[in-house]
């Protein structure tokens, strides 16, 4: 990374020759002595091996009054910084601003030292899908060169795509740069989908459950729907009225099973030797009658609740709220919930 110390002492004479001349040739100008006062003190600093301080003053010179040479100083100063994204920037700049030009000598030096940046920077095309999404790198915004490269020195660093209209919004990728690549990256994040009709109507639409396509009872915005309510309040009552006689029939069959277990208990306690060789059987079937009594009834109670709601409310339609009925169908079963 070090250069013969002859050659680069050459050319920083010649640098201070140029500056030198610069500020006789303009001694009248006022402008012109600020300038190089900072010139000569990046010099200095730059042959003292304050590197940082050199590439300030450069900076503050060439915001001043930008020169080919300027921006020469101010890659000089970035290379011995290890910077060598900015030091291929700014030689670059160098070899092609035509305010002050570089000198034969100088211009040698500018692409002798920009070639051994080239080797500690990668340069990369980068595609971005969706076009308005933005590039970050390690956490800041990425700067892409006029001709759209993407510069990153050797090591590893990490690229984030981030799109606001995306799903996920955010994807991240770390690459290691070798140094003197050339290669494209490709970073795309797909865009958020678009809402439902179930999103947009509040739960009125269609949809999936359990593999099988569910069914909305229910139009939105105004729609009629008072023969959805009845039909529903129908089914409702239908199932309630089947669930009660389910249980009553339950119940009967509760009761006979309780008859024969007492006969059965009475001749086993009347003392003459009886016996009852089919008691667990019974008491089996009189557990399985009193389950299903229960449990008839409970539907019974439940339907007849549902059915008589649904009945006592209005028949008009309703603009911003509706009875919304959804049924889904999947392997062997049948699912319904209703949204009042």
């Amino acid at each position: 990374m070090t250069f013969n110390f002859a050659r680069r002492h050459a050319a920083f004479v010649a640098f201070l020759i140029g500056a030198s001349v610069a500020t006789t040739a303009r001694a009248a100008d006022d402008d012109s002595t600020p300038i190089s006062v900072l010139i000569g003190d990046a010099v200095a600093e730059y042959e003292a091996g304050h590197y940082q301080e050199a590439r300030a003053l450069f900076r503050q010179a060439h915001e001043k009054s930008p020169t080919a040479r300027t921006l020469r100083g101010i890659g000089m100063a970035s290379f011995e910084l290890r910077d060598y994204v900015e030091a291929t920037r700014a030689l670059t700049g160098s070899l092609r601003d035509t305010r002050r030009p570089l000198t034969a000598e100088q211009k040698r030096h500018a692409e002798a030292l920009l070639a051994r940046a080239h080797t500690f920077v990668g340069r990369f095309t980068m595609k971005l899908k969706p076009a308005g999404s933005s590039l970050f790198v390690d956490g800041h915004p990425a700067e892409l060169e006029p001709d759209g490269m993407l510069l990153l020195a050797f090591g590893r660093h990490q690229l984030s795509l981030r799109c606001s209209s995306c799903a996920p919004t955010e994807k991240d990728e770390e690459i290691n740069v070798a140094g003197g690549e050339r290669r494209e990256i490709e970073l795309a994040l797909a865009p958020a989908p678009l809402p439902t009709a179930a999103d947009t109507t509040g739960g009125a639409g269609t949809g999936t459950a359990g593999g099988a396509t569910v069914g909305i009872v229910s139009p939105p915005g105004g729609a009629d729907t008072t023969v959805e309510r009845s039909n529903a309040h129908i089914w409702l009552a239908g199932l309630a009225g089947a669930a009660a006689l389910g249980a009553g029939g339950s119940a009967l069959w509760w009761r006979e099973e309780q008859q024969e277990l007492d006969l059965c208990t009475r001749a086993m306690n009347s003392g003459t030797g009886g016996s009852c060789t089919g008691r667990g059987e019974v008491e089996d079937r009189r557990k399985i009658a009193i389950g299903a009594t229960i449990g008839l009834g409970a539907v019974a109670v439940v339907s007849a609740a549902f059915a008589a709601i649904l009945w006592s409310r209005p028949d008009k339609p309703e603009s911003s709220t509706t009875n919304n009925v959804a049924c889904g169908f999947g392997k062997n079963s049948v699912s319904c919930a209703f949204h009042f």
